[in-house]
């Protein structure tokens, strides 16, 4: 699910939300950065959440984060995981509700 423009603005300026950063130096894929901090929210190991593919495909949230650095910039997804809702975009950060 994708959520409305209005709803991913007030994720991202809103100081009280989770928030990680994926480390794209180390290539790290962006499904294990989303899984960590649903386990920090959750204040549980990641391997202990339901699987991140029974909410979106993590193959497809790779191949969307694939590209230059201008191009990720512009890019964003938002969706649900349970009662969470998950905001990535393309310069790295991720934002848990």
């Amino acid at each position: 699910m994708s959520a409305t423009s209005e709803e991913s603005a007030r994720m991202r300026s809103d100081p009280s939300l989770h928030r990680a950063q994926i480390d794209w130096d180390r290539r790290e894929p962006v499904s294990f950065t989303v899984q960590v901090a649903l386990g920090d929210v959750e204040e549980c190991e990641p391997i202990e959440l339901d699987p991140l593919a029974d909410y979106v495909d993590p193959d497809a949230l790779e191949a969307f984060f694939t590209g230059p650095p201008d191009v990720l910039a512009k890019r964003s997804i938002t969706f649900e995981y349970g009662d969470h809702l998950v905001h990535v975009d393309g310069r790295g950060e991720v934002i848990v509700d």
